[in-house]
């Protein structure tokens, strides 16, 4: 099936899809073509495993790790695995520079051919992996957040500390990094009122995630007795702001 199936069948948006494969928490699809990815059965029980998986509070890297041993690359039916790996890293390269350009320049400063020349691709390879500029944004909303938020802060939250001590290093993240929390709030914000139907959507779906990351937080602390318990989804929306 193509992504566009296992995203219906799955309940998973294409973004998450996406970055699921960068994380490497799902299986590589059988490539076909330069466009065309075969996703099977596999795939759609993973996906709902992961779903189950974070639905009891584990972050992604904790996912990763209990999966890692039982993740296996497919053998490609027509291209060999050196240049898949290669088509996948320049995949990696563009979503990396459209991140730190979209930061910095905004959705309008941040055109093609800089992206393209940031990530050291011709602009016809970023075409040849995004259909524009909109697919492009929507697909690297993940990597705005974690471009922001150093690895070994990530590393700290996600080692199940006392809500506190990470509410302290989450708010130490903001702060270091305030104009470009700002500014992919921002950006976030116009994309999801924006005129572009697919591209409001997804947007509107990055930023409930990202809201929404703290919500295992939120319930071991409830579990430990440090917070009152409640509605996780709304507490989460209310330490957010407005």
């Amino acid at each position: 099936m193509k992504i566009a199936e296992l995203s219906r069948v799955s309940g998973t948006h294409r973004s998450t899809i996406h970055h699921y494969l960068d994380l490497g928490l799902l299986p590589r699809p059988e490539t076909l073509g330069p466009r065309l990815h075969h996703f099977g059965d596999e795939h759609v029980e993973r996906l709902r495993e992961i779903k189950a998986l974070r639905a009891q509070g584990l972050g992604l890297g904790e996912i990763r790790q209990r999966l890692a041993t039982r993740l296996r690359p497919r053998t490609p039916r027509k291209r060999p695995r050196r240049r898949r790996e290669g088509a996948s890293d320049r995949r990696a390269a563009i979503l990396d520079a459209a991140a730190r350009l979209f930061l910095e320049r905004g959705f309008e400063g941040a055109d093609v051919q800089a992206i393209a020349r940031a990530a050291g691709v011709g602009k016809a390879t970023v075409y040849q992996h995004f259909a524009g500029k909109s697919e492009l944004f929507v697909e690297c909303l993940d990597r705005l957040r974690f471009t922001l938020v150093p690895a070994t802060t990530r590393a700290q939250i996600e080692a199940k500390m006392p809500l506190v001590d990470e509410a302290r290093l989450r708010a130490q993240a903001v702060l270091s990094r305030f104009a470009g929390y700002r500014t992919m709030t921002n950006l976030l914000g116009a994309a999801a009122h924006g005129r572009d139907a697919e591209v409001a959507a997804r947007a509107r779906d990055a930023l409930h995630r990202m809201v929404t990351n703290a919500e295992p937080s939120l319930r071991r602390a409830m579990a430990a007795g440090e917070l009152r318990r409640g509605d996780t989804e709304l507490w989460a929306y209310m330490l957010w702001g407005p």
